[in-house]
């Protein structure tokens, strides 16, 4: 029994995403298409490997490179769901230090995450641990529709169907002018909750990454008057959708909350085209959080995932020492 890393090439990208399509915790984050997309839309130096054992692949790493001082090591790829070691149901997890020494030749130290908290206690190299987080999932197959318009209070229903009421209408955009319109207010929402705007030119890369089909931005509009939206981007190999981003007119919030209704739409829409699963993005676990208490009011559950850096070489494990002894630190 051998393990070996492979860095991932033209000629073995089929490899990866078989694996993906295999292993049940692949998802969009780790297909090459997202690698592509970060790449161009972010410029990120990326470091993509298989892990085999013998001849067969059980596992994958999506990574950026990273420096710490002058030492050089891996990370989780940003703007993703994922945990970024993905490892095959027959991966003995009493091996995982065997894989990480051959990622030890390269590389100082390797930051990364799991949703198995058993890989961190089985790793012998100096490592520690980061604050659990989580990625909001509504399992479709579990809480369908009805039964989550079921556990909605009169209050949230009555927030769903009053922009209805009033002559609002989910609908897809398509047009350029929609897209700027999807745009401007998406960038106002995350400048008012203090967010990272991520630029137009991400927005259209996403467009152009993905093929038409893989994209869904719909708003609930009237007229010219936009009320809120979403842009999702399906796997339809794992049945699930992935919703990206929220576009709010919060000039309407202090009479309505539009980001219900454009939720509900979200789940009928998923729902009525086969998916089983609604990603909505990651949170930390705290129900004083209005988007963490939002989505769990429409049926998402906490699934957490447990971030670590393992130090792989002596240099990085002295200077962490090193920096942990230090007066004040």
């Amino acid at each position: 029994m051998v393990y070996s890393i492979e860095p991932l090439t033209d000629e073995n990208a089929f490899k990866w995403e078989e694996f993906i399509r295999r292993c049940e915790e692949g998802t969009l984050f780790h297909r090459i298409a997202w690698k592509n997309f970060l790449e161009d839309a972010f410029q990120l130096r990326s470091k993509y490997y298989l892990i085999l054992k013998d001849e067969k692949v059980i596992g994958i790493c999506p990574c950026i490179e990273q420096t710490i001082y002058t030492f050089r090591g891996i990370g989780s790829i940003p703007h993703s769901e994922n945990n970024n070691i993905l490892l095959d149901g027959s991966f003995d997890i009493n091996q995982i230090n065997d894989v990480l020494a051959l990622f030890s030749k390269d590389y100082s130290f390797i930051k990364f995450n799991t949703y198995d908290p058993t890989i961190l206690d089985r790793i012998t190299y100096r490592m520690f641990p980061f604050a659990e987080e989580g990625n909001m999932v509504v399992d479709l197959k579990q809480k369908p529709p009805d039964l989550i318009w079921e556990t909605l209070s009169k209050q949230t229903k009555k927030h769903i169907r009053g922009l209805e009421n009033k002559g609002f209408e989910v609908r897809e955009m398509h047009t350029p002018a929609d897209l700027e319109m999807f745009y401007r207010y998406y960038a106002e929402n995350v400048t008012r909750i203090h967010g990272s705007v991520h630029s137009f030119s991400v927005i259209q890369k996403i467009l152009e990454t993905f093929p038409p089909e893989d994209v869904r931005i719909a708003a609930l509009t009237r007229g010219d008057m936009f009320a809120s939206g979403t842009l999702t981007i399906v796997d339809r190999d794992k049945k699930t959708a992935y919703f990206r981003y929220m576009a709010l007119n919060r000039d309407l919030s202090g009479r309505h909350t539009p980001s219900y209704p454009i939720y509900w739409d979200l789940i009928t829409w998923a729902w009525d085209n086969g998916y089983e699963k609604i990603s909505l993005g990651r949170e930390i676990r705290d129900p004083n959080v209005g988007s963490f208490k939002n989505k769990v009011k429409f049926g998402a559950d906490y699934i957490p995932f447990y971030p670590g850096t393992v130090l792989l070489s002596k240099g990085m494990s002295y200077l962490h020492w090193l920096k942990r002894a230090l007066p004040g630190r």
